[in-house]
């Protein structure tokens, strides 16, 4: 008995201490922005200017046993945004912080097929462009269930995300917009726009191929299928349309359950170059205008978005540095803004440069700016403006990161 008593103890003592394992990982950073946006209609308050500091940071721990890992954090939070972590001096008021993760993964191999569910609030599961941010922001999170299959060169990811609640009965449960928390009775379930869930369902294909030490490249193609009609992309691509006393409201378009194709790439390069480029077609969408105009005397817009970029060096140790290069184009039906890069929306093309330098170890400074012009050049009503819409961003960026 005491010798089964003494092992009982011995792999307690074993498995906390390999519970005790846990990583630690956080960063904080600073940006400073500059923002300049011409709607086009012309006069004096067509071009708006917009500065501002933001601040962000993020705290994490995850760990594990031998077939569950599992992953916790905070970071700073905007109310609102989806796919920016910055937030803005407001006499304190505004820094406001939430989850960025909370998930526990299920790991197994059989044979030569490595299996994994993740569970929870997570990074995004899909391959993608992550330099032009085309499809998916980086600082995107969702909420659901991850998974994804390893065979050797060929792998397949796929989701169920809950992106949360919508409907025109929102009001009267204000906790039910924007959150997975809905409330419905047997006369409103049956009537449209009542209270409802949103989903993102995914799959995706990848193959990666190693040519040589100096050359390994991937490919994927992947399918979504958004159960959501609640997001609209603003004619123009910009936040500040319609920011200020007297300028013209920013017209907005409806993306209603939209179906995506995507087809992505990854490719490294000798010396230290990477290429990253993605295609992104919107097949199908209950597309409409919500501005307004009749659905009938909607023009066709454009449904696809791509990009293509070139970037060389990586910053892992003091004194490095990278400078890149890309050039993208976003229909206004193609992506959804919510979830794609914050700062080149919809209905823009155009141009991104990069640039970072390493101080330290763990501390870097950065660059970039991004210089669009409008597609459509579409006025509220529909019809077309007498000038093309230009949007010019620069940003000037410094954090560390352990």
């Amino acid at each position: 008995m005491k010798h089964v008593i003494c092992l009982a103890v011995a792999s307690l003592l074993a498995t906390s201490a390999n519970a005790a394992e846990m990583k630690w990982s956080g960063s904080a950073g600073y940006r400073y922005e500059q923002t300049s946006a011409d709607d086009g209609s012309g006069g004096n308050i067509a071009n708006t200017r917009n500065k501002a500091h933001g601040y962000r940071a993020n705290l994490g721990v995850s760990g594990g046993w031998e077939n569950v890992e599992w992953g916790v954090g905070v970071r700073t939070n905007r109310a609102g945004s989806a796919n920016d972590d910055h937030v803005f001096a407001n006499n304190g008021n505004n820094f406001g912080i939430g989850f960025e993760q909370a998930w526990f993964r299920y790991v197994r191999e059989f044979g030569s097929l490595d299996f994994s569910v993740t569970a929870g609030r997570q990074r995004n599961v899909f391959a993608y462009d992550n330099v032009s941010q085309n499809l998916f922001d980086n600082d995107v999170r969702f909420d659901g269930l991850g998974w994804q299959f390893k065979f050797g060169m060929f792998s397949l990811n796929a989701a169920q995300y809950t992106l949360g609640g919508f409907g025109t009965f929102a009001a009267t449960n204000p906790n039910a917009q924007g959150t997975s928390n809905v409330s419905v009775n047997d006369a409103l379930e049956a009537t449209p726009g009542a209270q409802r869930l949103t989903y993102l369902f995914g799959i995706q294909p990848t193959m990666n191929w190693k040519f040589s030490d100096d050359i390994e490249a991937m490919f994927g193609v992947g399918y979504y299928y958004w159960k959501d009609d609640s997001n609209t992309n603003t004619l123009g691509g910009s936040s500040l349309a319609g920011s200020l006393p007297g300028a013209a409201a920013a017209g907005a378009y409806r993306i209603g359950n939209p179906r995506q194709w995507q087809f992505t790439t990854a490719v490294s390069l000798p010396y230290s170059l990477s290429f990253n480029g993605e295609f992104v077609m919107n097949k199908q969408s209950n597309f409409n205008n919500t501005s307004g105009v009749a659905v009938t005397a909607s023009p066709e817009v454009s449904r696809s978005a791509w990009s293509a970029g070139l970037t060389y060096g990586s910053l892992k140790k003091a004194h490095d540095f990278s400078v890149g290069y890309a050039y993208g184009s976003k229909g206004i039906g193609s992506v959804i803004n919510r979830y794609s890069h914050e700062k080149f929306q919809a209905d823009n093309k155009g141009h991104t440069i990069r640039a970072a330098y390493a101080i330290a170890d763990n501390f870097h400074l950065g660059a970039r700016a991004i210089l669009t012009k409008e597609i459509e050049q579409l006025a509220t009503n529909g019809t077309a403006k007498p000038n093309q819409g230009k949007n010019n961003y620069w940003e000037l960026t410094g954090g560390v990161m352990f």
